[in-house]
Order: C-alpha cells, then sequence, then structure tokens
C-alpha cells in the first residue's frame, strides 16, 4: 500500500500541473468530466461520493457544482500542500481528507468513487482492488484516463525522453481498453464499461471549442477514429445491490406539480422493465405523481399482467392495453388519450435509471417554461456506445432542422418529454412509428411553444433490459415524412399559459383497461 501512495502522490502532482497548463480548454475539459459523473453514474441528492486524488479541488469545484452541492464529496488528497489548496477553497459539501494511510478510508463506506488522470500509473490493479473495498455494495466506479491508442499519449508512453518533456510522472503509464477490462472484472467489479472518449486537444483555442466539440461529438462514435480518443472512460459496479434496492430520495420539491404530473410509458415486451421503472418513479417523485399510464403495445411477454398487478397495489398505475396494429405513434397517441393530469411526462420504458435526472425537466416547468426536452446530443450530455449508423442519421435529421428552422435544436426526437398536458392532447401524431417522437419535438416548436432541451446521459441497453426494436433503415423515412409534412402545414404560435385543467375538461379514456380501483389521488 505505501508503494501505491507514493505513484498517488506523484501522478496527483503531475495532474495537478497538467490541467493548470490549459487554462483555455481545462475548464470546459473539466466541467464535461463532472456532468459525466453525475449524468453517467446518475448520482442522487445525499448520495456518498470519494474523490480519489483531488488535488487543490480544481476537478472537485465542477464536480460539486454539477452535484448541485446537495451529495457530500470525501476529497481524498495525496499532497499536503494542495490539500491546503483544496480546503481554502471552502467548497460547499465537501470534506477535503489528507490520504497518508489506507485506513483513513472506510471500506465499503461510499455510494460512488471517482477520478481523472489517477489510475493511469504502474499500480494501476492494485488501485483498482482498493476502489472496490471502498465502494458500498451496488456502488459504482468512474475513472477518466489516458488512452494507449491515441497517437500523442501512445508517442509518450513509448519516449522516457518525450515523457519527460511532457512533464509526465515518473509512475505514469496509459492504459488499454481489454486490460482495464480485465482487471475490473478480476477484482470482483460488474458491468464494466470502458469506451474511447473526449477528442478534444487541450490546445484547442479557447474561440473553436463550441465548433470543436460538435464536431468530436460525432467523430467520438466513429468505429476507427474512437480508438484514437485521448481518454478512456472506465466505469463499473461493485455487485450486492440492484436497482430495486437502491435507496431512493423525495426529489419533489416543486409545489406547482404536485398530483399532476401523468407519466405515458410505451410498452413493448417491457415485463421485466416496468416494476423497477414504476418504483423508481414513486419513490423518487410520489408527491408530483397524478397517474402511471403503461401502454402495452401488442407485448408478446407479461407486460400486462406486469401492469395490473402493480395496479393493484397503487391505483394511480393504470393499463392501456392496445389491439393490433402495434406502432410507438399509436402507443403514444393512446396514452396521451388517457391521461388527465395538468401535465405529461412521456419516457421509454428502459429510462429507469435515469430517474434522478429527471428533476432538471422538472425544475425546467417550475421555472415557468411550457416544456423540457432531455437531450442526448448537448455538449454536457453523455453517451456511451450509441451506433454510429443511428448517430449519424439523427445529427443529418437535426442539422437539416437547424437549417431551416434557423434555431439550435439538438435532440427533439427523443422519447423523454415533459410537457404541459394541452400539448400532447391537442397534437395530431400522424406518424405510426418511431418518427412519431420527431413530431412530438418538432410540432410544439413550430408552434411557438417555449420549450426547453436538458442534457442527460444515454447509455446502451443492458443484457438484462431486453434488445432494442429502433431500426435506422426502417424509421428513416417516417423522419422524412413527418419533416415535411409539419414544415409545409402552417403552424401558428400559441400564447396562452394557463393549466389544460383550467381551458379543457379532462380528455374521456379510451380502450382503457381501467386498473381496480380506488379514488383519484
Amino acid at each position: 500500500m505505501t508503494k501505491l501512495l507514493e505513484n498517488l502522490e506523484e501522478i496527483e502532482r503531475s495532474r495537478e500541473a497538467y490541467w493548470r497548463r490549459y487554462p483555455a480548454t481545462s475548464p470546459i475539459r473539466l466541467r464535461w468530466r463532472a456532468n459525466a459523473a453525475r449524468h453517467a453514474l446518475h448520482i442522487a441528492p445525499g448520495e456518498s461520493v470519494l474523490e480519489l486524488g483531488s488535488g487543490s479541488g480544481i476537478w472537485t469545484e465542477h464536480l460539486t457544482a454539477a452535484l448541485r452541492r446537495e451529495s457530500p464529496i470525501t476529497a481524498a488528497v495525496f499532497n499536503e500542500d494542495l490539500a491546503e489548496q483544496a480546503r481554502a477553497r471552502e467548497l460547499p459539501c465537501v470534506n477535503v481528507v489528507m490520504i497518508s494511510g489506507e485506513d483513513q478510508l472506510a471500506p465499503a463506506s461510499y455510494d460512488y468513487v471517482v477520478g481523472t488522470a489517477m489510475l493511469s500509473h504502474f499500480r494501476w490493479q492494485e488501485n483498482l482492488e482498493w476502489i472496490a473495498q471502498l465502494l458500498k455494495p451496488g456502488g459504482q466506479m468512474l475513472f477518466l484516463e489516458a488512452n494507449y491508442l491515441n497517437p500523442q499519449v501512445f508517442a509518450k508512453a513509448n519516449s522516457k525522453r518525450l515523457s519527460r518533456w511532457s512533464r509526465n510522472a515518473e509512475c505514469q503509464i496509459a492504459l488499454r481498453e481489454s486490460e482495464v477490462e480485465e482487471a475490473a472484472r478480476h477484482v470482483g467489479l460488474e458491468e464494466v464499461v470502458v469506451v474511447p472518449y473526449d477528442i478534444l486537444h487541450p490546445r484547442t483555442p479557447a474561440r473553436l471549442v463550441p465548433a470543436v466539440q460538435s464536431t468530436a461529438f460525432v467523430l467520438e462514435h466513429l468505429p476507427v477514429v474512437r480508438k484514437l480518443c485521448g481518454t478512456l472512460f472506465i466505469s463499473a459496479v461493485k455487485p450486492g445491490r440492484t436497482s430495486i434496492d437502491r435507496p431512493r430520495r423525495d426529489l419533489a420539491r416543486h409545489d406547482v406539480l404536485v398530483d399532476a404530473v401523468s407519466i405515458v410509458v410505451p410498452c413493448h415486451n417491457e415485463a421485466m422493465n416496468i416494476p423497477r421503472l414504476v418504483q423508481a418513479l414513486t419513490a423518487t417523485y410520489d408527491r408530483y405523481i397524478h397517474e402511471i399510464v403503461l401502454v402495452n403495445d401488442n407485448s408478446q411477454d407479461d407486460t400486462a399482467e406486469v401492469a395490473r398487478e402493480l395496479g393493484r397495489s397503487d391505483p394511480r398505475v393504470r393499463l392501456v392495453d392496445r389491439s393490433p396494429p402495434p406502432g410507438v405513434g399509436r402507443a403514444l397517441r393512446d396514452g396521451y388519450a388517457a391521461t388527465t393530469g395538468d401535465y405529461i411526462l412521456t419516457m421509454d420504458c428502459d429510462f429507469e435509471m435515469l430517474v434522478p435526472e429527471l428533476q432538471d425537466l422538472f425544475d425546467v416547468i417550475a421555472a415557468g417554461h411550457e416544456g423540457a426536452i432531455g437531450s442526448r446530443f448537448s455538449h454536457e450530455s453523455v453517451l456511451l456506445n450509441y451506433p454510429a449508423s443511428k448517430l449519424l442519421g439523427n445529427r443529418a435529421f437535426h442539422l437539416i432542422l437547424r437549417l431551416l428552422l434557423r434555431r439550435k435544436v439538438r435532440d427533439i426526437s427523443n422519447n423523454l418529454k415533459l410537457y404541459r398536458a394541452d400539448i400532447l392532447r391537442e397534437m395530431s401524431i400522424e406518424q405510426d412509428g418511431f418518427a412519431a417522437n420527431a413530431e412530438t419535438g418538432l410540432r410544439p416548436l413550430l408552434e411557438g411553444r417555449d420549450v426547453k432541451e436538458v442534457p442527460i446521459a444515454w447509455i446502451n441497453r443492458s443484457n438484462d433490459m431486453g434488445v432494442s426494436t429502433f431500426r435506422v433503415a426502417r424509421v428513416a423515412p417516417g423522419y422524412i415524412k413527418a419533416l415535411v409534412r409539419m414544415l409545409t402545414v402552417s403552424g401558428q404560435p400559441r400564447h396562452d399559459t394557463a393549466p389544460s385543467s383550467a381551458r379543457h375538461p379532462p380528455a374521456p379514456l379510451q380502450d382503457t383497461d381501467r386498473l381496480p380501483a380506488g379514488e383519484r389521488r
């Protein structure tokens, strides 16, 4: 352990100097890494975070801001002078600890262990084992480290002279994807994700950073180019707790949304995901929930029966049991028509891990906006393992929108939206398939609605979540048809802002199987 601490002391000091050498890009990259921690790990208020190698607190300051100063951070520092600098920042919710021995950090004490450029040293495998010990059962780690295959990193790793010229630590190395993945599993971690990421070079001129970021967002996901990114995104989970067992905090803080939100979830063969999603929603936003409308879109599994069983224990859970033909657009139409709340949150069934981030959408509505869209493609979003074909198709679609609308839109086609209910109930959705998601995003913009995008994370579905049925070649024509039709039909801006229930009676239920029973909450 002594040798490990010596490595961490050395690499922390080298890393500190590195961030300070690039004042134009370091704040941008550190802010992105802080948001990556929040969005990729879905850190909820109150959950404990250990940052290994906080140094003077340069990244810690971004991290506590990204977490809204609501999660306690233990900032573990390995150099006394840097610890003093970190304490001088007086960051809220941050406890700076100078580490001189392993016993200062109790095992199984942290929900998350995070760090940036602190694993890339000779004893990184021993470091991984220590991280696994520090995590609580079900806890997660996230580290962002130098990628061996990046040309510049590769050159430094294989030239002592170049490494010294770059002021690297003596113990500093670069990591390979396969080795990290194997080592993480060897120490007992699961759900290991090691992905090359972050192609933004530290010497990029500040004025060019926004343009470079937009281009890099695409390049980082192209099959060959992505291998050359400068950073490895390394995350893993310590076994011992399922998402159902995860403690949830009440995040329902806005009185205007109490008993006002109808949640519509299209479900096709989602029996395994429904209980986890409903449990997460009710545990986190119980006061907001007016109803949860589960739309069974011709499932071949037990989706309908699972939904009925959930409704027996909570009458707010309701089933819309559709008859053929299936289709996302048809499911959304029926689901929206069955709602009676003042606001509609529409989401997919495999969004359970995103539940803590829904507070960002609720905050937008509480601030007076008419709608909020969860964006996978903002500069603050986290996108992992997104298929290149889908990415190129999505970016091309949104580029056309931006040129035609002369408005910055990044992700109107994501089915994570929170709108005033009248927007969706009065909308005539023409597309029967996935392109309906583009309609629900584009129509409000054409009508002049006040809709805001907020960043979220998108991580490719895990094996226990089933398989997505989205296929680019099949759905692309629908997107084009939806775009052409909406742009040829003149949309008149609307300026009424009263909640839907103040102007319209609740929409009648159609083709629904009302779950047993109970009064409306």
